[in-house]
């Protein structure tokens, strides 16, 4: 039940629609300190693509789980893209072991 004092939806008349006010918010580019404190971050990041586009699953978990140490290490404003990244890697990462375990239970 909506509390009739407190709607949920507030309809607004003139003024930007949602788009236009999204479109104003603009990123702070890092600090020449948060640069350096990421520097091993990306290093770690690059390695987990490599490894990934090798198809060395192995590798790619190693260096997928020091990623995620290094990401706890900073703040969570300095490693939003990178979590999705990982995240995004530990499906390529589950899905590239399980089509190399059928390739190997078909031929065998």
């Amino acid at each position: 039940m909506v509390h009739r004092s407190r709607p949920r939806v507030h309809l607004l008349t003139g003024g930007p629609d949602w788009e236009q006010r999204r479109a104003t918010v603009k990123s702070v580019p890092f600090t020449k300190r948060q640069k350096e404190a990421r520097k091993p971050l990306l290093a770690l990041m690059e390695e987990l693509r490599e490894a990934v586009e090798r198809g060395d699953w192995a590798s790619a978990r190693a260096a997928r789980s020091a990623a995620w140490v290094e990401v706890n290490r900073l703040a969570d404003n300095l490693t939003t893209d990178e979590r999705k990244q990982l995240w995004r890697y530990k499906r390529r990462i589950v899905a590239g072991e399980a089509r190399d375990r059928a390739r190997r239970a078909g031929q065998g």
